[in-house]
């Protein structure tokens, strides 16, 4: 069996329901996902250490503004949908991500839906996150060979090979490799950023045929009966069809288009810059070497 598409998977009210850690994670939730991963804080951490760790973020990632009433819900909804497990009681209950955290993570990292022209925040963030990840795994699995892993990050791991939603399984390494590849992640929005161009394009075609065609019909023919009591305001008043015309032939909605190309023209730009600045940056570290140390077979 081969998993769900992460897009279908997240979009699916059915999946949700089933499995409710398997849903859309805003900035916040990826950014207290990416504090409380089990091989860093161990036992996990509380919510006013969460915090902490988040304002130490947010100056270098698009979280919004952080304080503790903020934090403390969403600590709260993501342990209610299983993201994450907390252990402990009152202001020294600790929280930590869950298997099935890690793959609400891994899927979340192969969505983008947000227009990046009108709110970069998503890809940005993703970006950000992904190349941290890259970094921290490269550290610990370059340590001291001494370092030694709880012994529950082997279940951890094998948890997460046996998650299933609606029958199916969830990841593959593959999918897990690809969710942290930098490269991959930008050729993504490309594909995004070309698909929304090429809308606007056909917008602007659209326009400029309906354009021509106010700019030479005879408005008096057309057929207006389905306006009720209006019809005869617009076929018998030659000003009010002039102003339908003059709307219509303005080049206000082209331009509109023309400007969304540009945008879109510009961020193809940017991310092919951007291509080239990570060329050279940090590369995707081996999940199954990290599980191998995790198991302590060496690196």
């Amino acid at each position: 069996m081969t998993e769900i598409p992460p897009k279908e998977l997240l979009d699916s009210t059915l999946a949700e329901k089933v499995a409710p850690w398997c849903g859309a994670l805003d900035n916040l939730d990826l950014g207290i996902v990416l504090a409380t991963q089990p091989w860093i804080v161990g036992a996990g951490l509380r919510r006013a250490e969460i915090e902490r760790q988040l304002g130490l973020l947010v100056s270098s990632l698009p979280i919004g503004n952080i304080y503790f009433q903020r934090v403390n819900r969403a600590v709260a909804t993501l342990e209610g949908r299983a993201v994450l497990l907390g252990s402990g009681q009152g202001r020294d209950r600790r929280f930590a991500l869950t298997p099935e955290g890690f793959a609400a993570l891994i899927l979340n990292l192969h969505v983008l839906r947000s227009d990046p022209t009108l709110d970069g925040s998503e890809f940005e963030f993703k970006l950000e996150l992904v190349a941290h990840w890259n970094l921290t795994l490269d550290r610990l699995l370059s340590a001291s060979p001494n370092i030694v892993f709880p012994t529950s990050m082997q279940s951890f791991f094998e948890r997460l090979e046996r998650l299933t939603v609606l029958g199916k399984p969830v990841l593959s390494m593959e999918l897990i490799k690809d969710a942290f590849n930098l490269h991959r992640l930008i050729a993504q929005q490309r594909t995004n950023v070309l698909g929304l161009k090429s809308q606007a394009e056909g917008r602007l075609a659209q326009t400029h045929a309906m354009s021509e065609f106010f700019r030479t019909a005879d408005l008096s023919q057309l057929n207006v009966d389905g306006l009720g009591e209006h019809a005869a305001l617009l076929r018998d008043t030659e000003a009010l069809q002039e102003v339908v015309r003059t709307i219509a032939t303005s080049g206000a909605p082209q331009l509109s288009a023309r400007g969304q190309i540009i945008r879109y023209e510009s961020y193809l730009a940017y991310l092919t810059q951007l291509e080239a600045a990570y060329s050279s940056g940090p590369s995707v570290v081996d999940i199954n070497m990290f599980r191998r140390r995790v198991a302590g077979l060496g690196g």
